[in-house]
């Protein structure tokens, strides 16, 4: 079977945690984001990736038929970032301490982009029921 497993770990891709679950049969496009200086929340103006998106490795093989994973990023628009003060292209929060900001969250969404193998794109049955 196909796994993937999301979420707020609240642990990077480099933790002892995250790297006892991506042993031999997963793969975390994750920990290559932090190359990139990318992330999902800071801290002490410190940005992390505490939001992973882990695949089992057989998303990476080429298949006939099912879903193939391409990549993975952080989702940080301009429209989701704070605009001014301290806090400046930081996630626009929900709330800061007790005060309601009406913002989104403390952490930029993350998100995987899979690719539908042709067997899947050409067949109008399955495509009907997607």
């Amino acid at each position: 079977p196909k796994i993937i497993v999301m979420g707020d770990f609240n642990d990077g891709y480099n933790t002892a945690s995250i790297k006892h679950l991506v042993k031999d049969q997963f793969y975390n496009p994750m920990e290559r984001l932090k190359t990139t200086g990318s992330g999902s929340s800071t801290y002490n103006d410190e940005w992390y990736l505490f939001d992973q998106i882990i695949f089992s490795n057989n998303f990476l093989e080429e298949q006939i038929s099912g879903f193939r994973f391409k990549y993975a990023d952080v989702y940080d628009p301009k429209f989701i970032r704070t605009w001014r003060g301290k806090r400046k292209n930081k996630p626009y929060r929900t709330f800061v301490g007790g005060w309601y900001q009406a913002g989104y969250s403390d952490h930029f969404p993350v998100y995987a982009y899979l690719e539908m193998n042709k067997l899947l794109k050409d067949d109008e049955e399955v495509k009907k029921n997607l």
